[in-house]
């Protein structure tokens, strides 16, 4: 019995589609399986909103809703890079345009203000890990 519930229970995770956090429609595995190795280290939701400002989303399958993404008065998008803290990446993303408002060498996180078009650019950089939208504090 308990053999033929987790077989069961098996199939039906196997089966269960990846779940859009923004939209809460289900994403095709191919357009992750489709991602550039700079790709795989952005977010989705930046990606996402990258696919919308290039005109992309729809043809991609993922969602075309509005993303909420904090931006500065230049409509560049805040923005947490997990990297090195080095002086190299700080001139790398001032040369693309951004604007460095926070770093921590311990966290090896760099809170900057960045072109969304600029970040697949940044993401070339082996020294960057991950790039993803500042985490927002939330009071309860």
């Amino acid at each position: 019995m308990w053999v033929v519930c987790g077989a069961l229970l098996i199939a039906c995770l196997q089966t269960v589609p990846l779940m859009d956090s923004v939209s809460a429609r289900p994403i095709p595995s191919q357009e992750k399986d489709q991602r550039t190795p700079e790709q795989q280290k952005i977010d989705s939701q930046l990606l996402y909103a990258l696919y919308q400002m290039r005109g992309e989303a729809e043809a991609k399958g993922v969602p075309t809703e509005p993303i909420p993404l904090e931006k500065d008065a230049k409509g560049r998008v805040l923005v947490d890079i997990r990297a090195p803290v080095t002086k190299k990446v700080l001139a790398r993303i001032e040369k693309l345009g951004g604007n460095v408002v926070s770093s921590s060498e311990r966290y090896q996180s760099i809170i900057a203000y960045l072109q969304l078009g600029k970040i697949e650019s940044l993401a070339r950089s082996k020294e960057v890990k991950f790039i993803a939208p500042k985490a927002q504090s939330m009071t309860n």
